[in-house]
């Protein structure tokens, strides 16, 4: 192949490369670009975490730095031959002018843009010598929420071959990343960052390669929860969960997707298709409210063992947002596209249907799309985990009717045939769900009762009493927290919890969603933060779901490589609604008479008579304006995403009393939920007025037809 050639394979490889803005690689930059960050030949020996081939990530989440702040970060790499490396940078930041996008980049100037003309950077390797890449973050105003990452990218590596005479591509393998000096291993972010829980990625010491997308699964343990009493009668609450759904025959088939029977219509209910949209009331989720949705994990099992596995995700998203691209397609008159949207989807890097073929038809992406994941070596049972990507998680939908897809793009076997069909066997969805509830105050107790997933259905199973923990009707409970201990690692632990209810949450008397819990990693202990779902919390009115007078609870144990687990405490937190009072006022009236006559004067004074007036002393509510969730005097869009935000992070974008009551426009006094988003954007689309607002099911039905 000759030099020309050779980079222009490389220019249209990288312009398809999938990056949160819009970056040139360096090796294409002019000489004159600064290198601004430092570099230094490093001697420590380190663990590699990956190797980086083009267009490779290495993500890493910043919670666990909240404590101490980011202050500089530093990528220790080395080649196997002396080359030139190009490399991108980005990271969270608090939303500003300079980055509206809370995500920005390092240019090729040294600055900080949202969107960088000229981004990335070139430095030289030499072959075996460790090179020490700082980037200074002492002047960004770093954001440390749950789902807030960093991102180190390889544009490009190559070394010229001279039996070859041509430039060939040659991997870089990240030695170790070290934040303010201090090394740092691959971790998992806990929701409470001084909770730091660390574990190592795998990477096979037979061969360098491994995913192109590192595993950064949260919920890979069980202590990813945090509680914060606002000091207001509320508490905000947090838990990273996952939910499992066993026993799947799904079969998915390269090539054929929705656009392909777009083209080639077929009312077959077998016909083959290379991907599969679970619902999140698939895996049990009975509502959706505070919920950030966080990844899908799925287990393969082809029918046998596999090189290469390609595959990618997309979910429902709001309809117009910056992380619909379908919605992006329709606008440039796609054809195929007039009725799309309310859906994100990864690309691929190259070819029909990726990037940088949509954008040179026009399509202008507010969310540049991701390339999916790459796993060498698969082998035949196969765990391919794709991470809803950051920018797009605010702007995700929340209905459990929604949908998250898991995609099988291309695949080979061990002799490089490539693999037609796949078996995806079960599926995994970890979501964050956050809310903000009346709380007064908490009652814990030991428990420290034995459970034994390998015996009897009464061992598996540990029943607990409100009573006992001295509750009464009085009291609302909207969190549990079960604290789980083992004599030998648990592994991937499988539960389910559920609660006695009144009769108008349900006829039974009992609430337990369907499909179960799991912690992936549990080790030898784990803090499992159940927050009560809102059907059986209650509502804003403090109307408690949950009989906590003379009900039960439980929680079972289902599987882990542990038979038996110990419940060693449990703590309920809970709110003692505030009652209406009723004052009585007595008033006493006295009556004068007075008789005048000729010869005396007599004055008659009547027994006083008592009145008692009752009064109720209510509070005024404001005035109501429908729709108007950021009360900035319109029902608009912004409304909705409003909504949304403050379902996804209340702590940051929490609505005003007056912007809650306000939204409440699906099912008035059911509280906030997607559903009130997904009626104002009715009104946004001119299906709805705003003197329709607040709208019932039945109402929704006879407009919607």
């Amino acid at each position: 192949m000759k030099k020309s050639n050779m980079k222009e394979k490389l220019t249209a490889s990288l312009l398809a490369m999938t990056m949160t803005a819009s970056v040139i690689p360096a090796y294409m930059l002019t000489a004159n670009a600064v290198s601004v960050p430092t570099v230094s030949v490093s001697s420590e020996k380190t663990a590699d975490l990956m190797t980086m081939e083009t267009g490779d990530k290495y993500s890493g989440k910043l919670a666990q730095y909240a404590s101490t702040g980011m202050k500089s970060i530093t990528f220790t790499v080395v080649a196997d031959y002396d080359t030139s490396f190009s490399y991108g940078f980005g990271i969270s930041v608090e939303k500003s002018t300079a980055a509206p996008k809370y995500w920005i980049e390092h240019n090729s100037d040294g600055e900080w843009e949202a969107d960088p003309e000229n981004g990335g950077y070139s430095v030289n390797i030499k072959k075996g010598v460790p090179l020490d890449i700082t980037i200074d973050l002492s002047d960004l105003d770093v954001t440390y929420e749950s789902t807030s990452k960093y991102e180190f990218r390889s544009y490009y590596s190559a070394h010229w071959d001279n039996s070859k005479k041509d430039m060939v591509d040659n991997p870089i393998t990240l030695k170790s990343v070290t934040v303010n000096d201090s090394d740092t291993p691959i971790v998992t972010t806990t929701a409470d960052p001084s909770e730091e829980i660390t574990t190592t990625t795998t990477v096979s010491q037979e061969d360098e390669r491994v995913n192109v997308i590192p595993n950064n699964n949260k919920h890979t343990n069980g202590n990813n929860w945090s509680f914060k009493d606002n000091g207001d009668g509320t508490a905000t609450i947090s838990s990273t969960v996952a939910r499992q759904i066993d026993d799947l025959d799904i079969t998915l088939t390269k090539g054929y997707d929705e656009d392909y029977y777009m083209a080639n219509p077929s009312d077959d209910p077998d016909k083959p298709m290379n991907s599969h949209k679970f619902k999140f009331s698939d895996f049990g989720l009975t509502d959706m409210d505070g919920v950030t949705i966080e990844s899908l994990t799925v287990t393969i099992e082809p029918d046998a063992p596999m090189d290469q596995f390609v595959y990618g995700g997309g979910l429902n998203v709001q309809k117009g947002s910056p992380a619909d691209t379908e919605y992006a397609k329709q606008v440039a008159g796609i054809e195929g596209k007039e009725k799309a949207s309310y859906w994100y989807n990864d690309m691929g890097l190259e070819g029909d249907g990726s990037v940088s073929y949509f954008e040179e038809l026009g399509v202008e992406f507010g969310v540049t799309p991701g390339n999916g994941g790459k796993i060498f070596d698969a082998g035949d049972y196969i765990e391919a985990y794709w991470e809803v990507p950051a920018e797009v998680q605010p702007y995700t939908s929340t209905t459990t009717s929604d949908a998250i897809s898991f995609q099988y793009w291309w695949g080979n076997d061990t002799e490089g045939e490539e693999v037609e069909s796949v078996k995806l066997t079960n599926a995994i969805l970890t979501y964050t769900k956050t809310v903000t509830v009346p709380y007064t105050s908490s009652i814990a107790q030991e428990i420290g009762e034995s459970l034994n997933h390998t015996g009897k259905e009464s061992e598996k199973n540990l029943e607990l009493v409100y009573a006992d923990f001295d509750l009464d009707e009085t009291q609302d409970v909207y969190a549990i927290r079960f604290d789980i201990s083992a004599k030998s690692d648990i592994g991937k632990m499988i539960y389910n919890i559920g609660t006695g209810v009144e009769e108008r949450v349900n006829e039974d008397y009992w609430f337990q969603e369907e499909q179960n819990f799991c912690v992936l990693e549990a080790g030898d202990k784990a803090e499992i933060m159940w927050i009560v779902p809102t059907r059986a919390a209650g509502d804003e009115t403090h109307e408690n779901g949950i009989n906590t007078k003379d009900g039960k609870f439980q929680i079972g144990y289902y599987y882990g490589e542990a038979d038996a687990i110990s419940v060693d405490n449990v703590e309920i937190y809970y709110n003692i609604p505030e009652t209406t009072t009723t004052t009585t006022v007595t008033t006493t009236t006295t009556t004068t008479t007075t008789t005048t006559t000729t010869e005396e004067t007599t004055t008659t004074t009547e027994e006083p008579a008592t009145e008692e007036e009752t009064t109720t002393t209510l509070e005024q509510l404001p005035q109501i304006v429908w729709g108007d969730a950021n009360l900035d005097g319109n029902v608009t869009i912004s409304d909705a995403v409003a909504i949304l935000q403050s379902m996804a992070n209340s702590d940051k974008y929490g609505l005003e009393e007056q912007g809650r009551l306000n939204a409440d426009v699906y099912e008035n006094g059911s509280g906030v939920t997607g559903k009130d988003a997904a009626v104002i954007q009715l009104v946004d689309a001119k299906i709805l007025r705003t003197t329709d607002l607040p709208v019932t099911q039945e109402d929704l039905d006879a407009f919607l037809g």
